[in-house]
């Protein structure tokens, strides 16, 4: 789990998943006090380990630190998942039993968990769930909610650290695929979980939905995106287009319903620029 100044809730969160897995480490990038003290609470307790960077190293190094700790430790599977994620009760049980149906096991890359939004209820993945623990084939997953085989992670060269945030799960993926590996999620909903702070709006008749991002996350977001699209186009042009469309998307709700449209948007123009450029470093 990695962390950066994690609510009030965290805790509660923590211990739904602490009675499902052998170990929990947490990686705290650079949170500030108290959030902190409420972290260290759990310094002294059995079965979690705690790593404070300090300062925010991005979420795909944390993920690797967390990953690095497993694997020393003799562990083949990692799940990860983030700070403000509840996760069901049965979550680890559903994907050991998606993982022990699959065929060709040798060649999953992850198995990701489709989940509820927090906001409204709204399942993320498909429309229709009827019930029980299938599994299907598709292009990418998010980060969290993600059950990971330690020895392709390995293989895969772990997640790509200058990214920081935005598109470690989509490039993680990607690599995957493009060795011949393959990626999976549940269609039962196994968690809930938020993405950015969603608001929903109506226009024309239609409920449509925003994140609200930061306008260094949609600098991020762009970026990170444009530079998946150079690198695959040619190869996975199916998930680029989904990507590179989804995107478009998002700019144009900043456009319709966000505060600071100007700045989010002129930091997205700058995301267009140095993807193509392949610049990693205008900030940091």
């Amino acid at each position: 789990m990695v962390t950066h100044n994690p609510d009030a809730g965290f805790p509660s969160r923590l211990e739904k998943i602490r009675p499902q897995v052998a170990d929990i480490v947490i990686i705290d990038n650079g949170s500030p006090e108290p959030a902190v003290g409420q972290i260290r609470q759990f310094e002294n307790q059995n079965r979690l380990h705690l790593t404070f960077n300090p300062t925010n190293q991005g979420i795909a190094r944390a993920l690797n630190q967390g990953a690095q700790w497993a694997a020393n430790r003799g562990y083949r599977w990692i799940l990860t998942l983030d700070q403000d994620t509840v996760v069901a009760c049965g979550m680890v049980d559903a994907l050991a039993a998606a993982y022990q149906a699959l065929p060709d096991k040798q060649w999953l890359a992850v198995i990701g968990s489709n989940y509820t939004h927090r906001e409204n209820g709204k399942l993320a993945a498909g429309k229709n769930y009827q019930g029980g623990f299938a599994t299907g084939e598709v292009k990418a997953v998010i980060t969290s909610g993600s059950l990971i085989p330690l020895s392709v992670l390995e293989e895969i060269g772990g997640f790509r650290e200058e990214f920081f945030v935005d598109c470690v799960d989509v490039d993680y993926c990607l690599r995957a695929r493009a060795r011949g590996f393959r990626v999976f999620q549940t269609a039962a909903p196994l968690m809930q979980h938020s993405v950015g702070k969603l608001t929903e709006h109506r226009l024309f008749g239609k409920h449509l939905a925003t994140t609200n991002h930061t306008p260094l996350r949609r600098y991020l977001q762009v970026r990170n995106t444009v530079i998946l699209a150079r690198e695959y186009i040619g190869r996975d042009p199916a998930l680029v287009l989904s990507a590179l469309g989804s995107r478009a998307t998002a700019i144009s709700r900043v456009c319709l319903f966000e505060t600071q449209r100007l700045r989010k948007l002129s930091y997205s123009l700058l995301g267009v620029v140095d993807g193509i450029r392949g610049k990693m470093n205008r900030f940091g």
